[in-house]
């Protein structure tokens, strides 16, 4: 009798906080993982939840959680390790932070397959290293490291406006936008659950807000590119990509965001398919959107192999960017851990679809790869024995 093949193990990384809410079974906040267990269950790989609390080592032990399909629900179950892990985990406390990172070293040193290369990016490390990069360097605006008042100085001879944000913001958090007024002083705005705005009179003065919304964590400056606006509101676009059942790399979404009338950031605002807003708010026509397009294509493509030439490979990236009033396409981030908001606002179901079930598909991809090499490495090993 035939024996069943193995399924792939994907091991979600996720929050202790994630788990012991699902574990209350208090899941209305996390129906993305529900998502997450529907796609696995169609790419045929096992999904296993699991969190820096629920794994330790020597010897190797994991308690994660899978989705009960026939009930709905997510339920407590041992596991083997993962072939693939997932990394979803977000943030945290410090000490969070050095459970999460141990328990990716102590996987890596295990073969665990990684999704994506690294589970996050640093601003500045993202800016320097894609600097270096011929066919992207054009579409970055100038960013420096945040030091100071000197570094506002400096910045503000080439601008009178400009973006501080921590090196591992995310989600619009710990970014705030700052003006030099030709009356004098300086303007700031940030978004933290609503709008904060508000005007000082020093550079000391500003040098504080900047602290008190940045944190203690590293900052970098950027010059503020002149985007695009609609009825008051920022317009920014982002990239969703990723890896297919084959490996190939594709565009699942480019989408129009919105952000709230006189936010400094699009985040927490509307989001829309990229074509469908570009004819029917912009009245741009079907052949100018379609050469913004292509453009838009070329700039992901060329920002995603610069990315992977740096970094090693990604299951998925989402790309910030923008589009000057000249119409020039400039880089704002890379994001190694896309929440599918703005894709889920769009109410493109297809693409939403694609957007959940391409990480199972790409992970069971990597998995059988792997079973490859190693097929081919021991049948290597044997003929050599047997010469």
């Amino acid at each position: 009798m035939k024996q069943a093949q193995k399924k792939p193990v994907v091991g979600l990384f996720v929050d202790d906080s994630v788990i012991m809410s699902l574990q209350k079974q208090k899941t209305s906040r996390f129906f993305r993982l529900n998502l997450y267990a529907g796609a696995a269950r169609k790419a045929g790989v096992k999904l296993v939840l699991f969190s820096p609390g629920c794994i330790s080592f020597n010897p190797d032990k994991l308690d994660g959680m899978i989705y009960n399909h026939r009930l709905h629900r997510w339920e407590a179950a041992p596991s083997p390790l993962p072939d693939i892990i997932y990394d979803r985990l977000v943030g945290g406390s410090p000490e969070l932070v050095r459970e999460a990172d141990k328990v990716r070293h102590e996987l890596n040193r295990r073969g665990v397959i990684k999704l994506n290369a690294q589970p996050y990016f640093d601003k500045l490390n993202l800016y320097q290293t894609l600097l270096r990069c011929d066919r992207v360097s054009p579409h970055l605006p100038p960013t420096r490291k945040y030091r100071g008042a000197e570094t506002l100085l400096e910045m503000f001879k080439g601008s009178s406006r400009l973006y501080l944000k921590a090196v591992d913001g995310r989600s619009g958090k710990q970014v705030v936008q700052v003006a030099r007024s030709p009356q004098g002083g300086y303007y700031y705005r940030y978004f933290n659950e609503r709008l904060f705005s508000g005007k000082t009179a020093t550079l000391p003065a500003l040098e504080k807000i900047i602290k008190q919304v940045t944190g203690h964590k590293k900052a970098i400056v950027q010059k503020a590119v002149d985007l695009v606006q609609v009825n008051n509101q920022l317009m920014d676009l982002r990239g969703e990509m990723q890896r297919n059942a084959r490996g190939e790399l594709e565009i699942v979404a480019i989408l129009v965001r919105l952000g709230q009338k006189g936010s400094p950031i699009t985040t927490h605002g509307e989001s829309y398919q990229f074509e469908d807003f570009y004819h029917t708010r912009l009245n741009r026509s079907r052949k100018e959107i379609a050469l913004l397009k292509e453009r838009i294509n070329d700039f992901l493509y060329a920002v995603y192999d610069c990315v992977e030439r740096a970094y090693g490979p990604f299951g998925e990236i989402a790309i910030d960017f923008g589009i000057d009033r000249k119409g020039k396409i400039w880089l704002f981030e890379c994001n190694a851990k896309s929440m599918k908001v703005s894709l889920l606002k769009s109410a493109d179901p297809d693409a939403t679809e694609k957007a959940f079930l391409n990480p199972m598909l790409y992970a069971r991809y990597l998995y059988y790869s792997r079973q490859s090499q190693d097929r081919g490495r021991e049948q290597k090993k044997d003929r050599n024995l047997v010469k």
